[in-house]
């Protein structure tokens, strides 16, 4: 039958965590704050735990599963969900504990792209997309695609806007096949790689395939 999309629900954070730190070992923004690979693992395991757990709640967790391995998973906040909310940074304490133990040096450039993410980030209503990833063996299968229409199709039903930002200039074309345009480089991180801020229409017409 193939990989199913499903949307992840309480205790599946892990699993869902592993497949966006494997698709994302050498995101630019990660890899210039994390030189090291090793270390750099370590804190994507930490952090994309904490923020699948965050957004587990919202039930907008879509994730690609194959014989009980999360393959792909897309994460989701809906409108008024973002930035986080004083509880919900604090539930995560722990797991940025994790993050600052990992690669102490890293960490304050690390909170600095949050802190600057939360101020460039858009005040009116959206839907947000915090995370998208394939793992590497599994790319090319069109499971991207899959994973970000439920929530494209109910931002349109409910005449929602969508926005993301993105650290490789390599998503720019995936992302504006399902209508989303760039809006500027935000400069998250003082002489580091671009990131880039997309936004998408209600209704912006045919995604592709």
């Amino acid at each position: 039958m193939g990989p199913q999309i499903v949307v992840l629900g309480k205790g599946q954070a892990a699993a869902g965590a592993a497949a966006l730190a494997a698709s994302h070992a050498d995101y630019p923004a990660f890899a210039h704050i994390y030189p090291d690979a090793q270390r750099r693992a370590r804190v994507l395991s930490a952090f994309f735990e904490a923020t699948v757990r965050d957004a587990i709640p919202f039930c907008a967790v879509y994730a690609a599963v194959e014989a009980g391995t999360v393959l792909g998973i897309a994460v989701w906040l809906p409108p008024g969900a973002f930035p986080w909310s004083g509880p919900r940074k604090l539930r995560a304490t722990g797991a940025f504990m994790k993050v600052w133990a990992a690669d102490p040096k890293g960490f304050r450039t690390f909170t600095q792209l949050g802190i600057n993410s939360e101020l460039n980030h858009p005040s009116d209503s959206h839907w947000s997309l915090e995370a998208l990833g394939i793992r590497p063996d599994a790319q090319r299968q069109g499971l991207g695609s899959r994973l970000v229409r439920p929530i494209l199709e109910r931002a349109d039903s409910e005449g929602v806007e969508c926005y993301l930002e993105t650290s490789n200039p390599a998503n720019i074309a995936f992302y504006t096949r399902f209508g989303f345009r760039v809006l500027a480089d935000v400069p998250l991180i003082p002489n580091g790689p671009p990131h880039i801020a997309m936004r998408r229409r209600v209704a912006a017409g045919p995604e592709g395939e």
